[in-house]
């Protein structure tokens, strides 16, 4: 018999190419019953898009790893060819900075994508929601969509596409292409009945009566005997693994247990059974040349597989495949087989035990984590494993459990140091995730004079930065530098404090050295310390921006805003927002900022909420939406508000607030107070950066003194610059504006260039200096080639051309989403742009702009 057919669903196909292909393509999701064809029609387009160029990298969604995080990114990682790459993080980062810095050049193909682990899901909300990469989903529709998944439909950036059986005439094509001539009728509507229209269901039904001898050729075409055969492709399926003999049949359910499993754990004597396997297409290979990876051809493979396993018969599997991964010396292997172990009576050590919840925690699977934490500690609660269930329930926002937990962890510390650590992370949940870092620096005030040197060394960094964001100065003077490589968990967090303060205070050398000295260190103690090296990583950011090295940080942060796990992906998505905000981008610096407070109310373990707060704030004043602003700014909590950061940034929101009044003696006056404060408190780079706005708002004489004193305390080229620019704006030298504006531009401050620029051409034109009104004009206007527009350049009050086009569709009674979709700008954006278009034009609403452009 021929080769059974496959049929191209033309019209569905070149539905969902033309969504993934368009000039603003769209992700779609394929969903529909078990074997309707979402994973075949997903094969076609994916050959379609291979063709145009495009990159795929399929991905498959396993209910056997659903728990095991990146289960579903191992083969890809594997395939990745970075083998020097020892740490599965760093793989996945360096594979997802890759499809992330192309969204364009790769697309995501995901079978089963409701059966992703938390993790590898959680990679693909980034690259979906960040990075705007194009992807193909299927999804079983008795599959429930929860997770990062669920959240890429409800924020409209998935388009569904249900999927429905195959037609009658469908269903007759496709068998008498196999069979080789016309289905007598009666055979016909047996099999499609039986069927239900089901692809899979139709090809294993021929299959079982082939097998059974059922079919054949009569006098009125081939016939079907149907009467015996199974009505559910389950069944199917489970009648055509039980056919198996036991060889075959044990390694397909072992690959089912822990699939995608590496070929090389496959024993000699089962080489003959991976071949019948793969001959009866049940098993195929995956993974790459130098990785060969063996999984099964389909998910109902696995179910029926397992389905009805006996737990004995299970566990003796589980324990044969996870003694065969175990020898791997690969951390996510022991991972995976711990994992599955502990679905078993196998006697597991509690070190085992607590390290494979650290490993989930320290991963980001956080509800892996506590789960984990949990088991360990069946006999009896103990210190190692209770933290880790502390801190995990913490990240989960867990707040009233993780609280008491710590407690819990704390008395279970059986020296001086391990109450030192548990105190630390009891204080990084008080402060981060409660926002409470009075209570933190009290109670840990108190307990440090009764701790031994080694336990102090561990608390004392971590204290100061909280005092520093309660605003206590004192705390800069109480802070060590980094300890020898020897000294434990106390000498991380003291690089990690020290390499902060030298950031602060904009003194990149030092921190250079704080990072370079803690980074193996930072490593070495990454279950202990997980957000280490995210930390470090902030800090070698801001030095980049502190050296004036802007295209680097931008770079940087970049790259390390595709963590693999997203818990720092706040942390990025802020310091983008800064970048942008600065350059003059400030619509990207909108949705950076706002996606910031998004992503940090989930996740922040370095305090910067209130900070993205009033920076989202500080844009939409600039942006001119006033009540926005405010609103925002009712946000930051008390507790937060005594933060440096938040006192600059808040100025910087109320300051553009006060200059839109034309109050502009006030908004300077605002930078000036703000930026005494903050001194006071190490914040050297990030004043500078406040003042710029004093200086933009015409005010460049009330921030010169504090600039001069800023780069007597400070080695920044950065500050350096603004400050040369300051004294050049405050003597109206526009020749001097013009040589300076290129290199201040190219620092990242963009926007003070621009501006100060074309305040320089006013004041020559007054001079009736027009040469270099002119020169002035042009090179800001050269300058601000990149930016949402030059400053200046539009009234406030009138509209800009983007605002115009998006005005000019809502009337038309278009939606943000179609709006969004013709301009290539989210649903959001286009909102933000409308209730700017709303307040210029003086209208309420759709119905009311209607009016006021007919008007026009």
């Amino acid at each position: 018999m021929a080769r059974w057919p496959v049929l191209p669903r033309e019209s569905e196909r070149d539905a969902v190419l033309a969504a993934l292909r368009g000039p603003h393509s769209r992700s779609v999701m394929l969903r529909g019953p078990s074997g309707v064809g979402k994973t075949t029609l997903g094969a076609h387009i994916s050959h379609a898009l291979r063709a145009d160029g495009r990159t795929v990298i399929p991905i498959i969604g396993l209910a056997e790893l659903a728990e095991v995080p990146l289960g579903a990114l191992a083969p890809v990682l594997a395939s990745a060819g970075r083998h020097d790459i020892e740490s599965v993080s760093d793989r996945v980062q360096a594979l997802v900075g890759v499809v992330g810095e192309n969204p364009h050049k790769f697309v995501l193909v995901i079978d089963d994508a409701p059966l992703l682990d938390a993790v590898s899901a959680g990679v693909l909300y980034q690259l979906v929601r960040v990075f705007g990469v194009t992807t193909l989903l299927t999804a079983r529709d008795s599959h429930e969509v929860d997770g990062p998944i669920a959240r890429l439909l409800h924020e409209n950036l998935i388009d569904i596409v249900e999927l429905e059986g195959l037609s009658l005439e469908h269903s007759q094509s496709i068998l008498q292409q196999y069979l080789g001539g016309t289905v007598r009728p009666e055979s016909l509507r047996a099999l499609f009945e039986a069927s239900r229209g089901n692809p899979l269901m139709l090809r294993e039904l021929i299959f079982a009566a082939g097998r059974a001898g059922g079919i054949r050729t009569g006098d009125f075409g081939v016939e079907v005997s149907v009467a015996t055969l199974p009505k559910h492709v389950r069944a199917t399926i489970a009648d055509r693994v039980e056919q198996l003999a036991s060889a075959p049949r044990r390694l397909a359910q072992l690959i089912a247990i822990a699939q995608p499993i590496p070929r090389s754990v496959i024993a000699a004597d089962e080489i003959d059974a991976l071949a019948h396997l793969t001959s009866e297409g049940i098993a195929e290979d995956a993974g790459t040349e130098a990785t060969p990876l063996v999984r099964l051809a389909h998910p109902l493979f696995a179910e029926a597989l397992t389905i009805d396993l006996e737990q004995a018969a299970r566990a003796e599997l589980v324990k044969d495949i996870a003694g065969r991964l175990m020898p791997m010396h690969d951390q996510q292997l022991r991972f995976t087989a711990t994992v599955l172990l502990t679905t078993t009576d196998a006697e597991i050590s509690n070190d085992d035990l607590d390290w494979v919840a650290s490993y989930a925690h320290a991963a980001g699977d956080h509800a892996v984590a506590a789960s984990l934490a949990e088991r360990a500690q069946l006999a009896e609660r103990r210190f190692a494993p209770e933290l880790v269930l502390a801190s995990a329930l913490s990240a989960l926002a867990e707040s009233e459990r993780s609280s008491v937990v710590f407690e819990s962890a704390i008395a279970l510390s059986r020296d001086e140091e391990q109450r030192a650590i548990a105190l630390a992370r009891w204080g990084q949940h008080m402060v981060y995730r409660l926002s409470r870092p009075s209570d933190a620096v009290d109670r840990v005030t108190c307990e440090l004079s009764r701790m031994d040197a080694g336990a102090q060394a561990v608390l004392r960094p971590e204290l100061a930065k909280w005092q520093l964001m309660t605003g206590d100065a004192h705390a800069l003077t109480e802070v060590a530098g980094p300890v020898s490589p020897d000294g434990g968990l106390g000498a991380v967090n003291a690089g990690l404090t020290a390499a902060m303060i030298a950031t602060m205070a904009g003194n990149p050398a030092d921190a250079f050295a704080a990072i370079l000295q803690t980074r193996p260190l930072a490593d070495a103690y990454r279950f202990e310390a997980p957000f280490a090296g995210s930390l470090l990583d902030l800090s070698e950011f801001l030095a980049l921006v502190a050296d004036a090295e802007i295209g680097r940080a931008r770079d940087f942060a970049t790259q390390r805003r595709l963590d693999r796990f997203a818990d720092s992906a706040g942390v990025w998505s802020y310091a983008l927002a800064i970048v942008r905000l600065h350059e003059g981008r400030v619509g990207d610096a909108q949705t950076l900022a706002s996606l910031a407070v998004e992503q940090l109310k989930w996740r922040d373990f370095t305090g910067l909420l209130g900070t993205a707060v009033a920076l989202h704030a500080t844009v939409d004043a600039q942006l001119g939406d006033p009540e926005t602003a405010r609103e925002l700014l009712s946000e930051v909590s008390p507790e937060q508000a005594g933060d440096a950061k938040v006192i600059l940034q808040r100025a910087e929101c109320e300051a553009w607030l006060l200059a839109a009044e034309g109050r502009h003696d006030e908004a300077a006056g605002v930078i000036v107070a703000a930026v005494a404060e903050a001194i006071m408190l190490g914040h050297f780079l990030l004043s500078a950066l406040t003042l710029t706005v004093a200086i933009r708002v015409g005010h460049p004489a009330a921030a010169l003194e504090q600039l001069q004193l800023l780069t007597q305390l400070s080695p920044s080229p950065l500050i350096a610059r603004i400050r040369e620019w300051t004294e050049a704006a405050a003597a109206a030298d526009v020749a001097r504006l013009c040589k300076l504006a290129p290199a201040l531009a190219a620092s990242g401050v963009a926007a003070l260039a621009v501006d100060g620029l074309l305040e320089g051409a006013r004041v020559a034109a007054k001079a009736d200096r027009r040469e270099w009104e002119r020169k002035a004009t042009l090179l800001a206007r050269r300058l601000a080639a990149d930016m949402d527009r030059v400053p200046g350049e539009v009234p406030a009050d009138e509209l800009t051309e983007r605002e115009w086009t998006i005005a000019r569709a809502a009337a038309g009674r278009r939606r943000s989403r179609e709006i969004g979709e013709d301009l290539g700008l989210s649903v959001r954006t286009v909102d933000n742009h409308l209730a700017r278009i709303y307040r210029k034009l003086g209208v309420k609403g759709r119905v009311e702009l209607e009016e006021a452009l007919s008007e026009l």
